[in-house]
């Protein structure tokens, strides 16, 4: 996996707080054809099962990255970079982070899912060790899209 150029960025990886929650409930508004609601992203913030990670650049959030953890699994839920900040490795540092901290509280495997046609995403995933395990046909809507179920397994590292 490359190095991405992080430009002038100070992009930190810090726990989400509650003053995140409106800048990152518009950013996946932006980004997503069918986005959590302001109250999805306040429910999860404070849940102990929960990594809720944001990326911010000063006093701006670049990204988000948010991971249920259950037994001995880790499954991202959601993880997004705001358009101006992408291709800058926001994504891959948002879930390295996750990835460490859900092994470090007991996760072998993490599990994700990803629309078939989002060949960066594919790409950043693979490049982090996640294997494609499986397909979910009509997962996403607006537009119609398969997911793709992709695993990374921590006992293969």
């Amino acid at each position: 996996m490359h190095k991405k150029d992080t430009g002038k960025l100070n992009v930190r990886i810090i726990n989400a707080d509650i003053e995140h929650i409106p800048e990152i409930a518009a950013m996946e508004a932006e980004i997503f054809s069918m986005p959590w609601s302001l109250q999805s992203f306040q429910d999860v913030l404070f849940m102990k099962h929960v990594l809720f990670y944001a990326a911010c650049d000063a006093d701006r959030v670049a990204g988000y990255c948010i991971c249920y953890l259950a037994a001995d699994e880790g499954e991202i839920a959601n993880i997004a970079v705001a358009p101006q900040y992408r291709r800058r490795g926001i994504a891959a540092m948002l879930l390295l982070k996750t990835m460490k901290h859900a092994r470090e509280r007991g996760a072998q495997r993490m599990f994700l899912e990803v629309r078939s046609r989002n060949e960066p995403a594919i790409r950043l995933y693979e490049g982090l060790s996640f294997q494609k395990t499986g397909i979910r046909r009509h997962y996403y809507m607006h537009p119609d899209d398969d997911a793709l179920v992709m695993m990374h397994d921590f006992a293969d590292k």
